[in-house]
């Protein structure tokens, strides 16, 4: 873990394409600018972080889960940002389980379709043993 706040930030190419993405494309954006903002957003993020830790430890827990994060959003007096981030977060869970249903979907279908030793049945067969001529033609 760095030693000082000053030593975490965002990375300066994230940050960009978050201004990019919000900005008209007319709008242009000093690189002060984009340094500032990144360093702005580093300190929200931090500051959250340690509210959210802050909830945590209140209720005798060592570790924080969205319930601190949401609830730190409205310490910090910052309400407005929790309909959106609800959103987001129910977006993300529902993104998981696809992700966990089509895997379990394919472990499954792997398992039933018949192995390279397997016949259709799904019965383990011996491999066949391979026939290789060493005769040699120059006799």
């Amino acid at each position: 873990m760095a030693e000082k706040p000053e030593e975490l930030s965002l990375p300066l190419s994230s940050v960009n394409r978050v201004i990019n993405d919000a900005l008209p494309s007319k709008v242009n954006v000093s690189a002060e600018t984009r340094k500032t903002i990144a360093k702005a957003a580093s300190v929200f993020v931090l500051y959250t972080t340690a509210t959210a830790a802050s909830m945590a430890q209140k209720a005798g827990r060592k570790t924080m889960n969205v319930t601190d994060v949401l609830d730190a959003l409205d310490e910090m007096e910052y309400p407005q940002f929790k309909a959106d981030l609800e959103v987001l977060l129910t977006g993300y869970k529902q993104t998981q389980q696809k992700k966990k249903e089509s895997t379990t979907a394919r472990k499954s279908d792997k398992s039933k379709s018949p192995t390279k030793n397997q016949n259709s049945e799904g019965v383990s067969e011996a491999p066949q043993p391979q026939v290789v001529d060493i005769s040699s033609d120059s006799e």
